[in-house]
């Protein structure tokens, strides 16, 4: 495809369909239809509600590339999912390892090179070309609700190497990455999809903390970079990343020198929806910079009922705004010349794609775990508690309500999409070696007896979940009433970032995995017991404790 005369021979429907990255709901793929086949939108997010599995993502990913190479222009769709480990598509059968903050926690960037080719090589089998990843946030904000887990760490230096490693990892394996949530999500304690938050870093602190790994993503290739909807008051006091032409244009494009691909986070955002009428948003958007409009389907105040007929109709929005001038022809064309550049440098296809089995395979999940094993870190063990002896009496008590777990599947898909609890993977594997293992609920520990021999773990969780919070309102009473009763008996297992440890900072003997991954839940329970060592260290500092991002921990 020659990418200039393709786009002179396009019309200014077809060009501003190409400017719109659309999702819809499960597997209504007459919407799909219209919206690519009629209005050739240019490309689609994926989420866990269209693709359960990795079956179900190929024949969603043919039919939608069918529907491409059904138009007048046959332009392949960019296909694209947040599978970053945190969050993930396919999530039953693929293996989308421990998460960045576990990446981080290994100190090591060839662990990142090494999980995101496996992440990019299965989404690439079913035929989803870009990886919406890897988030380029420092998490320098410990009551940050939205990155958390999905970041590296805090210290640029550290998320910087992370986050070229992740890039080189996805498009070394042939896809394409994107960097997000630029300029920088991680000083933000308001998740993003629930209102408009607003950063305060100077511009030096924004230039030496949060823009680093995004400069270092640029300089490794990565071809997409991710808008983050936030105001950052040293750079645009007024407008939000997305909207504003001194953040993409002055600082992205001419200051750091991305020539790529420039997507927007959801538009269907609360700190857009609830602020910007959606046409005026997307206009400002695509005048800011913006060459790729995504306005994913998501969970919250969404009518199904309306969603195509509102879709069809924000694109004849912008083709009014263009045809009035109000959006300049030049902009279109070069936001539609970044577009078709990417699809066609990348070897993007209409072709189907056969049947697969690697999504998930033995090899991927034995790399996977051996990666979350090396997140793992012994932060105190101040008794000598490891490792277990199997043998020993043992209480596993869940400091987590079991009412809290629904919700890990009720996202509408974006995430994390997890319906086994980290808490059960766990406990299925060390009952596999530890006969004389007894588990307590939370809901039953107030009257649980405590064995007076036993080693007691209590184990916590945490989950980043988009526009809602997990419910860990029993943890930390639950932890602190153990460590009374118990003492020098209790051993805590974080199945999660360790934040948590500021509640509790008097704990004696504390494990964290960094990632509430089924991998890493299987990982905590072979360095417990003894079967790979605790090499990790902390990526990230906790107030009011000596546990600091900026020096290794020792137990």
């Amino acid at each position: 495809m020659n990418t200039q005369s393709t786009i002179a021979s396009m019309t200014i429907e077809e060009k501003v369909g190409q400017m719109f990255m659309l999702a819809f709901a499960s597997d209504q793929l007459d919407e799909a239809r219209i919206l690519m086949g009629e209005h050739l939108v240019g490309g689609a997010y994926i989420s866990d509600e269209n693709v359960p599995g990795a079956a179900a993502a190929l024949r969603l990913c043919n039919t939608l590339q069918s529907f491409a190479r059904g138009t007048r222009l046959g332009i392949p769709l960019l296909l694209g999912a947040d599978q970053e480990g945190t969050w993930s598509v396919m999530t039953a059968e693929s293996a989308m390892g421990p998460g960045n903050m576990a990446l981080g926690a290994t100190g090591d960037p060839d662990c990142a090179y090494r999980m995101y080719g496996m992440i990019a090589r299965e989404l690439m089998a079913v035929g989803m070309n870009v990886v919406l990843g890897p988030a380029a946030d420092c998490n320098s904000n410990p009551h940050n609700s939205i990155i958390g887990m999905r970041s590296f760490g805090e210290e640029p230096a550290l998320v910087a190497e992370m986050t070229a490693a992740a890039v080189r990892g996805v498009q070394d394996a042939g896809s394409v990455a994107t960097l997000k949530h630029f300029p920088g999500h991680g000083d933000t304690r308001l998740d993003s999809h629930r209102g408009l938050s607003t950063v305060h870093r100077s511009r030096e602190e924004l230039l030496k903390i949060d823009l680093a790994p995004f400069a270092a993503g640029i300089a490794a290739g990565a071809k997409i970079v991710m808008t983050s909807h936030i105001i950052f008051s040293a750079l645009d006091p007024v407008r939000p990343a997305t909207l504003s032409p001194i953040i993409l244009d002055d600082l992205l494009r001419g200051e750091l020198g991305f020539a790529g691909l420039v997507v927007s986070d959801s538009m269907n955002m609360h700190a857009m929806k609830r602020n910007y009428a959606p046409a005026d948003a997307v206009i400002q958007g695509f005048n800011a910079g913006v060459d790729l409009m995504m306005l994913a389907e998501e969970h919250y105040d969404h009518d199904a009922s309306q969603y195509l007929a509102n879709q069809r109709a924000l694109i004849g929005d912008v083709i009014a705004a263009v045809k009035s001038g109000r959006i300049a022809m030049s902009r279109v064309d070069e936001a539609v010349a970044r577009i078709l550049r990417l699809k066609n440098e990348a070897g993007f296809s209409t072709a189907e794609l056969p049947e697969t089995t690697l999504v998930g395979c033995e090899e991927h999940r034995a790399s996977e775990r051996q990666l979350a094993r090396r997140a793992i870190s012994i932060i105190r063990d101040r008794h000598s508690l490891l490792p277990l002896d199997p043998s020993a009496p043992l209480m596993l008590v869940n400091t987590t309500l079991r009412s809290a777990y629904p919700v890990l599947t009720k996202t509408r898909g974006i995430g994390p999409n997890q319906a086994a609890p980290a808490f059960d993977v766990f406990v299925d594997a060390l009952r596999a070696a530890c006969p004389n293992a007894r588990v307590v609920a939370a809901e039953d520990f107030s009257s649980a007896d405590l064995p007076a021999q036993s080693l007691i773990i209590a184990v916590t969780e945490n989950y980043t979940l988009p526009g809602m919070d997990f419910d860990r309102s029993q943890q930390a009473p639950i932890v602190r009433a153990l460590q009374e009763r118990a003492g020098e008996r209790l051993l805590v297992l974080a199945l999660c970032e360790p934040y948590e440890l500021a509640e509790f900072p008097e704990i004696a003997g504390y494990v964290c995995a960094f990632s509430f991954r089924p991998c890493a839940a299987l990982a905590a329970a072979d360095v417990l017991l003894g079967r790979a060592a605790a090499t990790g260290t902390t990526p990230v500092s906790v107030p009011g404790t000596e546990l600091s991002a900026s020096q290794s921990q020792k137990p």
